[in-house]
């Protein structure tokens, strides 16, 4: 996966696509490790960009309460 895959929307669609095609029974057994291996990934690279988001979030919260502190 390249630097820009690892965007937190391509990984979610990817996920939603597998869901979607597990649930209609579209995988086959044949199928299903390599792309059970390909979830994980996604769910990880999601997983890392929502802390990381979290984490700045946060950071910019703070600014904001400097902020209205030094009102």
């Amino acid at each position: 996966m390249s630097k820009n895959e690892k965007t937190f929307q391509a990984n979610f669609e990817k996920l939603e696509k597998l869901s979607t095609e597990l649930q209609q029974n579209k995988v086959t057994v044949d199928e299903l490790v390599p792309r059970m291996k390909d979830a994980l990934e996604a769910i990880q690279v999601c997983k890392e960009v929502l802390k990381s988001t979290k984490a700045k979030l946060v950071e910019i919260n703070k600014e904001f309460e400097e902020i209205e502190t030094q009102a």
